[in-house]
């Protein structure tokens, strides 16, 4: 990224005025070699961010900020509904809600070490991954109704965990404002056999030691401590909020003119957050969410592997 164009605040804040549409700065945070790392298309994509209507204060991106679709990967921005502010399917992204999970397993190497090769194969047989992956589970239109309303507590009502999961998923695993009746069949169809399923790209389910502590005090409010055997599982909404994305990013495109929005880029299709579009594409944002939240809620040890009887396990939302 060319320098030049921007104000160093500090050593990791840095300033580029607004030109152009742009309605306020952007503001990018990471040192200088970060920075300089990083592809002129960060800041392209945050200055036309910065050009949508009702955005407040500034666009931001954080140090991890590369190419993304629209808005960069890592960027970050506000919008007042009292301004006419905007939600922005491409803004949210395709799969909506990605993120990791931990599992604390009140395990140690020595548990793993006399049959870490059939969990590895147990692993790779049960727990579906990879372009086109199919689930154990396969949903009907009234169980599809059900899940996208009902999120995690869903699968806790099925059996795919427990009741006290909840206490640590954001929202207790059921956010509300989430409308199934906004998500169109194609979005279905495409998630209707993908239940707790990974995917592919960079998706993953690891089984991980604890080698280090870095803050004991955040690692003691997670419940970590060096040694521990832990599961992380990062996946998102797979074909669910794949075609949600894409369904709304195509009618924000084409509303965008009834609406006086002009698009610095096509990519950034959006809609004032109080219209009915807007409003249709956060019901079924938060549908995705739901979708999301059992995914990685969906677990169970196969039985000749599970944890000692003296095991709590507990989850650790760590997005």
């Amino acid at each position: 990224m060319d320098l030049s164009r921007l104000l160093k605040v500090s050593d990791w804040q840095w300033r580029f005025a607004p030109e152009g549409a742009m309605r306020v700065p952007a503001v990018l945070y990471g040192d200088e070699g970060l920075l300089t790392e990083m592809d002129d298309k960060v800041l392209e994509q945050i200055g036309n961010v910065a050009c949508l209507p009702g955005i407040v204060d500034a666009a931001y991106t954080m140090p991890d900020a590369h190419w993304g679709y629209g808005f960069p990967i890592g960027g970050v921005a506000a919008f007042d509904p009292d301004l006419g502010g905007v939600v922005s399917a491409g803004g949210v992204g395709f799969d909506i809600s990605c993120g990791v999970r931990t599992l604390l397993t009140g395990l140690k190497r020595g548990d793993l070490e006399p049959i870490k090769e059939a969990l590895a194969d147990s692993l790779f047989h049960t727990v579906p991954a990879g372009l086109g992956s199919k689930g154990a589970i396969a949903l009907d239109a009234i169980e599809m109704d059900r899940m996208l309303a009902g999120g995690a507590r869903w699968a806790v009502e099925q059996g795919y965990g427990e009741a006290a999961d909840l206490d640590h998923i954001e929202e207790r695993g059921c956010i509300s404002g989430a409308a199934p009746t906004a998500v169109s069949e194609r979005a279905r169809h495409r998630q209707r056999e993908e239940m707790g399923t990974l995917g592919s790209g960079n998706h993953y389910l690891e089984v991980q030691e604890v080698t280090a502590i870095f803050d004991p005090g955040a690692a003691a409010v997670f419940g970590l401590a060096q040694g521990d055997i832990v599961v992380s599982i990062h996946c998102g909404s797979r074909g669910l909020g794949h075609q949600i994305g894409t369904d709304f990013l195509r009618e924000m495109a084409m509303a965008a003119p009834g609406f006086g929005i002009e698009l610095p880029d096509l990519e950034l299709a959006c809609a004032p957050i109080r219209s009915d579009l807007g409003q249709r594409y956060l019901g079924a944002m938060r549908a995705g969410m739901q979708a999301v939240w059992l995914n990685r809620e969906s677990r169970r040890w196969p039985e000749e592997l599970a944890p000692p009887a003296r095991t709590v396990s507990t989850l650790s939302e760590i997005s």
